[in-house]
């Protein structure tokens, strides 16, 4: 942990631990939360083509089932973290500007180690 604390600075590397999952308790089960393209136009989503946590498969449906209200910066990179975690400055760009200001991308962004598309 006091390694990943240090290479996840933004979540202090509570991401990477899983020892928590283990104790959680699962009953009773919430209702699975239907995701649909109705409501505030205020999502923006990033995620890594090769994450081995979250695949990339899920982003994608979870963007079509949002609709017009999501944005997803997809950063051509491994690993589970995105933002800050890799020399992606398209990614960090579009997140950061987001975070600041509220202003999204006007399209998806597909962002490469040289540039954004």
């Amino acid at each position: 942990m006091a390694t990943d604390r240090i290479r996840h600075p933004l979540t202090a590397g509570q991401p990477v631990n899983i020892t928590p999952c283990a104790f959680w308790h699962t009953d009773p089960a919430d209702k699975p939360v239907h995701i649909t393209p109705h409501g505030p136009s205020d999502i923006l989503m990033i995620q890594n083509l090769r994450d081995p946590v979250t695949p990339y498969f899920g982003a994608l449906r979870m963007r079509t089932a949002l609709g017009d209200r999501a944005r997803l910066v997809t950063v051509d990179h491994g690993g589970h973290g995105s933002y800050h975690a890799s020399s992606r400055a398209c990614g960090d760009q579009a997140v950061t500007e987001f975070l600041l200001t509220g202003h999204r991308p006007p399209a998806d962004l597909r962002c490469t180690a040289s540039a954004c598309a």
